[in-house]
């Protein structure tokens, strides 16, 4: 039996939302609500902060509020942070003087902090214009009015969860992912999230380690866990669960490990019901 599931967000149950982020499409939404009558544990891990996951499920009725944050490095379960693992800012360092010194074509950088803070190297930016928008209509985050450099000289008491860009190509991007990733010999986690995304976090962070620590916690065995994604960033979290699913929409490199590959998040869950269903 399938106890416990466990979903990104972006491209996968953020899928067709509509006036926010939050307004998820009426098939994601209705079955949401099938989950809950069935009894099954839902869980959200994200590259976002862990502030989304929490309100989503809160906003869709979810007593117990379990989710991952910056590819698992937090992970929340109800009312308490279990995994803390942030970026240093040495190594903020690094990173910012290899883009600089050899991708210097990025379009657009920022930090994040486990505070929900986000800091970028140019508050002006239109990236940053938009959030500051989003910030004050959802409730969540805040762009700070500092810059980049001047965190990274004094970070004033801020733990960066992760370091996001975008690249001009997916091309460009791929280059930067794979040199990062040699450069860094494995202190950090970078992992290509969109065509033209990259995210970098700590080293011990992935999703793969909110499943472990559900694994752990509440002593489930893996044919008892689904997962839901999109992007190279799940696949760790495919790793350690007995049901994988993939979107249609996403990654090519995903869909080649995925048990299944699905158009949404709610083909995959209403799999999961009438797998429970047939082995009941």
């Amino acid at each position: 039996m399938i106890k416990w599931i466990v979903s990104d967000l972006d491209g996968t149950l953020f899928e067709g939302h509509g006036e926010t982020v939050f307004d998820l499409c009426p098939a994601n939404e209705a079955a949401l609500k099938a989950l809950q009558r069935q009894g099954i544990e839902f869980c959200v891990a994200s590259g976002r902060m862990i502030g989304y996951g929490i309100h989503l499920l809160e906003k869709y009725g979810f007593r117990a509020i379990r989710a991952a944050g910056f590819n698992g490095a937090v992970c929340y379960d109800q009312g308490q942070f279990v995994v803390t693992d942030p970026l240093q800012v040495r190594q903020l360092r690094e990173i910012v003087a290899i883009l600089d010194g050899e991708f210097p074509q990025w379009t657009m950088i920022q930090v994040q902090g486990m505070n929900s803070e986000r800091i970028f190297a140019d508050p002006l930016h239109p990236t940053a214009q938009r959030y500051r928008k989003e910030c004050a209509e959802l409730g969540i985050g805040q762009v700070m009015d500092f810059t980049l450099d001047e965190f990274l000289n004094d970070d004033r008491g801020i733990l960066a969860g992760k370091l996001s860009l975008t690249l001009p190509s997916p091309e460009v991007c791929l280059a930067a992912l794979l040199r990062l990733r040699e450069r860094l010999q494995g202190q950090c986690f970078v992992t290509q999230s969109g065509k033209q995304l990259l995210e970098i976090g700590n080293g011990a962070a992935h999703k793969g380690v909110f499943i472990d620590y559900l694994k752990t916690a509440y002593k489930l065995k893996a044919e008892e866990i689904a997962v839901i994604g999109d992007a190279q960033n799940d696949a760790e979290m495919f790793a350690g669960a007995g049901h994988t699913f993939a979107m249609q929409s996403g990654s090519p490199k995903l869909q080649r490990i995925a048990g299944h590959i699905v158009e949404s998040a709610a083909d995959a869950i209403n799999w999961c019901l009438d797998y429970n269903a047939k082995h009941a």
